[in-house]
């Protein structure tokens, strides 16, 4: 069985890669389906990295935010933007991944930012999905955000140099991105709505 992912090494340059390449898009196409989010909702967001979501997302003053992530580095730092921005809400945060949620962690709405394309096919549908599916309440919603195979060279290639760039230094799973629009479509999930992001190498979906 393969090691998971680790992202405590690439920590410190993340955001800064992130934003040399794509600006602020990827953080404001994670943002795209939070309106949809009642007030007081009970919500987990499973791998926030350092927790650029934290901001818009209390802003929906949530009841309950769970903020789940594999990094020990990337959850302090996640941590330390509620002081650094002044943030207000009860956010817990828990290392850890989608297997450590118990029978009793159910929530309203599950957000999944950039997490699903480090992973192969299998292990989405045979061990995420299904244990996020059963933390979702019936009538829940799943929020992603996350890359799309696309037509265009340029953007394949910039896909698969960011897929091994991150298994070099994050030992990520996955050798091409997989295709989670039809694992999720495998499921008794339907999709409310999509956006497409980024030129189009993003989406930003809504599945209920």
């Amino acid at each position: 069985m393969m090691n998971p992912p680790h992202f405590d090494a690439v920590t410190p340059v993340y955001d800064a890669l992130s934003r040399l390449v794509f600006g602020r898009r990827l953080e404001q196409a994670q943002t795209i389906w939070l309106p949809q989010i009642q007030d007081s909702a009970s919500v987990l967001v499973l791998g926030g990295g350092t927790g650029a979501l934290l901001g818009p997302l209390l802003d929906r003053q949530p009841g309950r935010l769970l903020f789940l992530e594999a990094s020990r580095q990337m959850l302090a730092r996640a941590s330390l933007r509620l002081i650094r921005e002044h943030l207000t809400g009860q956010v817990t945060f828990q290392h850890g991944t989608e297997q450590d949620l118990t029978p009793t962690d159910q929530f309203d709405v599950i957000i999944l930012p950039f997490v699903l394309d480090v992973f192969t096919e299998s292990t989405v549908r045979e061990r995420m999905l299904p244990a996020l599916l059963s933390a979702l309440r019936p009538g829940g919603s799943l929020l992603i955000t996350d890359f799309v195979r696309t037509d265009r060279r340029w953007q394949r290639t910039l896909l698969q140099v960011m897929i091994w760039f991150f298994r070099l230094t994050a030992n990520i799973e996955t050798r091409r991105l997989v295709n989670w629009q039809s694992l999720l479509s495998e499921t008794r999930l339907s999709r409310a709505g999509q956006r497409p992001q980024v030129w189009g190498m993003v989406s930003a979906e809504w599945w209920r």
